[in-house]
C-alpha cells in the first residue's frame, strides 16, 4: 500500500463513495440470487379471504403494470408472480434511504376443493391486484371407508 505524501485526505471522499458503490453492488447480488432461489426478493402485501360465493385475493402492486406480472394456476395452486425493477437513474449514485423493494416476487396459493379454475379472474386496478377465484358450491362429500377384518 502506498503512503500518501503531505497527509492529503482528498482522495477519502472519492475511496469512501467507491467503496459504498461496490457494498452495494455485492450485496444487492447476493441479495437477488438468494432469495430468488427462495422463490423472490420481497413477498408483496397481500390479504385473501372468501366470501359465499369465491375467494379474494388481494396484493398491493404499486408501480407495476399488467404486464409486469402474472397469475397462473398449476397443480390446485394460484401462482402470482412478477418483477419490479430497481428506479435507478443511471450513473453513479449512493443509497439516502432504501426502503421499497424490487427484483422478482413470487406467492403461491392452494386452492380449496369446491373452486372453479375456469371462472379465475384477475384485475390490476391503481396498484391493486384482485384476484377473484368463485366457489362451484360443490362440496366433497363425507365418505366413509369401510373397515375390514383379515
Amino acid at each position: 500500500m502506498q503512503r500518501s505524501q503531505g497527509g492529503d485526505w482528498g482522495d477519502v471522499p472519492d475511496m469512501k463513495q467507491r467503496m459504498d458503490q461496490l457494498l452495494d453492488e455485492a450485496w444487492e447480488k447476493f441479495d437477488l440470487q438468494q432469495r430468488v432461489r427462495e422463490g423472490g426478493c420481497w413477498k408483496p402485501v397481500t390479504d385473501a379471504y372468501e366470501t359465499r360465493e369465491k375467494y379474494v385475493i388481494q396484493m398491493e402492486l404499486p408501480g407495476l403494470s399488467k404486464e409486469e406480472v402474472g397469475v397462473e394456476l398449476r397443480d390446485g395452486e394460484l401462482l402470482i408472480y412478477g418483477h419490479r425493477g430497481s428506479n435507478r437513474e443511471g450513473g453513479r449514485f449512493s443509497h439516502h434511504v432504501l426502503e421499497r423493494s424490487f427484483g422478482p416476487f413470487a406467492r403461491r396459493f392452494r386452492l380449496p376443493q369446491g373452486t372453479d379454475p375456469e371462472g379465475i379472474r384477475a384485475r390490476l386496478e391503481n396498484g391493486l391486484l384482485v384476484v377473484l377465484v368463485p366457489k362451484t358450491g360443490r362440496r366433497q362429500g363425507k365418505r366413509r371407508i369401510e373397515v375390514v377384518q383379515t
